[in-house]
């Protein structure tokens, strides 16, 4: 049996990420939707081919730690400013949390972009 999934081609990386686990490209895509349009690739890959259910796992593994991925909001200039102007200790505050923020969640990312690099090295050995 043929399993398929549709990915946005936005993200090649994601696509060439895919491809580990035994995902083929297969054909492109494109829907419309108001006044966008969308473009995808189809990749398929066998269930039956060998190792197909460690493969699954390894992509398991792959795609909690990419979708635990973190965004940082960067601190507001404007926002720094009237803190500073206004009140100097809340902007020291400010500034300290946002600082800690951008470090804590840059050791999160790092911790989950290992995770999915040990999840596509485990899935190359498979093979």
């Amino acid at each position: 049996m043929i399993e398929t999934k549709e990915v946005s081609l936005t993200n090649k990386q994601y696509i060439e990420d895919l491809k580990v686990f035994g995902w083929q490209a297969t054909q492109e895509s494109s829907r419309r939707s108001g006044r966008s349009t969308y473009h995808y690739q189809i990749m398929a890959r066998e269930t039956t081919m060998p190792h197909y259910n460690d493969l699954r796992r390894c992509e398991i593994d792959y795609e909690s730690a990419k979708d635990d991925l973190k965004l940082y909001d960067s601190m507001e200039a404007s926002t720094v400013l009237l803190l500073l102007l206004l009140f100097i200790f809340p902007g020291i505050i400010y500034i300290a949390y946002k600082s800690n923020q951008k470090s804590n969640i840059n050791a999160h990312n790092s911790n989950c972009r290992e995770k999915m690099r040990r999840a596509m090295n485990d899935a190359r050995n498979i093979k």
